[in-house]
């Protein structure tokens, strides 16, 4: 490689963008761009810019492409897409301004390590999944996954998809009717010249996973010309005759990517992502992200059960306290105030924490869908968790369990019972509303604790979260995620 400090390139972009960005070093170069590690002055970040080649940008046609590259990918939000920060032209230059992965692209580590684990790879083709689903989408077909488009950062591994070069929109012929892509990672129907659409980015993803588990890819040839007829007329072989050591549902995976006929491979990156994530989530691979979610919200469901049955003891509780209160003796205005202030702190307690453990619900869903997970990845991780319940229920006597909540039904009744009492005392007013509250307070608590032992599946909280109103939620919360989104190109 030509010296970084010595490279034309270099020396033109760094005194057109001067002030702004210093250069450090050349990362990487192909036909349509080089890429540079440079330092964002103002935020003091690293950042990589992709220049256009400086004898393609007096082409208009090159210049086009490669503005729309940046426009293409500006305009995907999404975690496993690398986002854009700005784009420019300056003194005959065209270039970019993107995210900088501190890691490797797949295709390194695959040269550098070989063949990865089943399990590792599975986890990037998931992400890699998502990325496209979002960008599938907005209309917008990749035409070029490949290991060395998708970036693996150091830290955690996660995958990041790059290079929109030559994406369209779904369906579009290359102008040319020439194949646009890199050749081994063609669909047959891209590779015949072909209008192609997001199920040949499925194709390409799947050739991708092929490269990483074996090392080499599905089809061979000598010349590009024996390939693309290759690719085009004939099917894969099976990934098991290359890996045999693979997981049978890991190779069904990748062989479906890899159908010759469209209509035979994956519907969309997000089944082929759902069904990632059944395969893992049977092997005890789920997604930290998506088990973090589980513990944040199932604790949230038992307190907005507690909430509202906190609700209905209030009314209940203070419609018996009105009634007793006809032979208590009570002053007329300590009553109305009891109940009075009662009836507000109880509605403000209960009603708040509904409220509040509900909107966390949605905080951590939004969290979850920002880091590429969707309903589908969320109930699989609730049924895992409510498998171990269970598995933990049925390690615990059945008969002790009632017990103890016979024992709970009734001590929680006793002192239901002493605190009404108390709070109708005729000489002891000052003890009115903390007996209130506490006769409001012991029926949901006790409830709670009975409902704990009793339980023998998935809570309602559980279900409902795995049905319509999981989906709902899911459905809102995307839909809210869009409307936040702002392309940014400068």
């Amino acid at each position: 490689m030509t010296d970084t400090f010595l490279s034309p390139e270099f020396l033109a972009l760094q005194r057109a963008v001067a002030g702004r960005y210093s250069l450090v070093r050349e990362l990487g170069r192909g036909g349509m761009g080089i890429v540079f590690l440079a330092r964002d002055v103002a935020l003091d970040r690293p950042v990589a810019i992709k220049l256009l080649p400086l004898a393609l940008s007096a082409e208009a046609a090159f210049r086009e492409r490669f503005l729309r590259e940046a426009r293409t990918a500006a305009s995907l939000a999404h975690p496993n897409i690398v986002p854009i920060h700005a784009v420019d032209e300056a003194h005959d230059l065209v270039y970019f301004v993107m995210a900088f992965v501190d890691g490797e692209s797949l295709g390194e580590r695959v040269r550098r390590r070989g063949p990865l684990p089943a399990v590792e790879v599975m986890r990037v083709v998931q992400e890699v999944a998502y990325a496209l689903s979002h960008a599938h989408a907005r209309g917008i077909v990749h035409r070029d996954i490949k290991p060395d488009n998708i970036l693996l950062e150091r830290d955690g591994g996660r995958a990041l998809v790059t290079d929109f070069g030559i994406a369209r929109a779904s369906g579009q012929t290359p102008a040319s009717g020439v194949p646009a892509g890199t050749p081994h990672y063609l669909s047959p129907e891209a590779a015949r010249g072909e209008a192609a659409d997001a199920r040949s980015d499925l194709y390409a993803l799947g050739v991708t996973a092929c490269f990483a588990l074996t090392g080499r890819h599905p089809f061979e040839a000598d010349t590009l010309a024996a390939l693309l007829v290759r690719q085009a007329t004939e099917s894969p072989p099976a990934l098991e005759s290359l890996a045999p050591g693979v997981p049978a549902r890991v190779a069904a995976v990748v062989d479906r990517c890899l159908q010759r006929e469209p209509g035979e491979r994956w519907r969309s990156a997000e089944a082929l992502a759902r069904e990632i994530d059944r395969i893992r989530a049977r092997d005890g691979e789920t997604a930290p992200a998506v088990r973090a979610w589980v513990r944040e919200v199932v604790p949230a469901g038992n307190d907005v059960s507690l909430g509202l049955a906190g609700a209905v003891s209030s009314v209940s509780v203070l419609t018996i306290l009105s009634w007793l209160e006809g032979g208590t003796g009570l002053a007329a205005g300590i009553t109305d105030l009891l109940i009075g202030v009662t009836m507000v702190a109880t509605v403000a307690l209960f009603g708040g924490l509904s409220i509040v453990r509900f909107g966390s619900t949605a905080m951590a869903t939004r969290d979850l869908v920002e880091q590429g997970y969707d309903h589908a990845a969320a109930s699989l991780a609730l049924e895992q968790a409510e498998a171990e319940q269970a598995a933990d229920l049925a390690s615990m006597p059945l008969a002790a369990r009632r017990r103890r909540a016979w024992l709970y039904g009734l001590t929680g009744a006793a002192k239901t019972a002493l605190a009404l009492w108390v709070a109708t005392l005729d000489n002891h007013a000052w003890l009115a509303f903390p007996a209130a509250m506490g006769a409001v307070l012991i029926p949901p608590i006790t409830l709670r604790a009975i409902i704990k032992e009793l339980a023998t599946g998935p809570s309602v909280w559980s279900r409902m979260l795995r049905g319509r109103v999981g989906r709902l939620l899911f459905r809102g919360v995307r839909l809210a995620a869009r409307r936040r989104e702002q392309p940014v190109v400068g």
